[in-house]
């Protein structure tokens, strides 16, 4: 019986029980900075269907204690939108369920990748039953103090075409893939 993780008990959505959370599984097939090619874009391997569930397992799992985020009887009654307020970056959530484990954008799960800055713009609310789709365009490439960053920026809409929200995702990463290979064989 495999031994539970101490983060389990954030474990609440059906998307989350799916959701692979080892990084370190296929990282052979993620993007490295070497490959990486500013302007490439794509969508996401999956949508992302919005249910009050995400956000309330999202907003309980950040700590968050306002009836407006954790409450869903009060946010009905009390709410701007009828629905529960979303924890400002809700939309990580959406952007790790939505890449996977292929293809452009993949490198965001990069074992040894450093997080040194976003930027994040909700243009408007995610509402329930909203299918997001997530478009990955490579931003920028660079080196700064030896090191290799690379920016992304991912595009949230929804099924009528509405830009939900934006994130510039910089990564400092692994430059070759044997570096990669370095860490997640550590």
């Amino acid at each position: 019986m495999p031994v539970p993780s101490r983060l389990d008990r954030y474990i609440e959505t059906e998307k989350q029980k799916h959701f692979p959370r080892d990084f370190m599984i296929g990282w052979e097939a993620y993007e490295t900075w070497e490959e990486a090619t500013v302007g490439q874009s794509g969508p996401g391997q999956r949508t992302f269907k919005i249910t009050e569930e995400d956000i309330l397992a999202y907003n309980r799992a950040c700590g968050e204690t306002d009836p407006l985020m954790v409450d869903p009887d009060y946010a009905r009654k009390n709410s701007p939108t009828g629905e529960l307020l979303q924890h400002p970056i809700f939309v990580t959530t959406i952007a790790f369920y939505s890449l996977g484990e292929q293809g452009i954008g993949t490198w965001i799960r990069t074992p040894g990748a450093r997080n040194p800055r976003q930027r994040i713009e909700i243009i408007e609310p995610f509402r329930y039953g909203e299918v997001i789709t997530t478009t990955i365009t490579t931003a920028d490439k660079f080196t700064q103090r030896g090191k290799p960053y690379i920016q992304m920026l991912l595009d949230f809409h929804n099924e009528q075409g509405d830009l939900k929200a934006r994130w510039w995702c910089s990564l400092i990463l692994p430059e070759t893939r044997a570096d990669v290979a370095r860490f997640a064989n550590a």
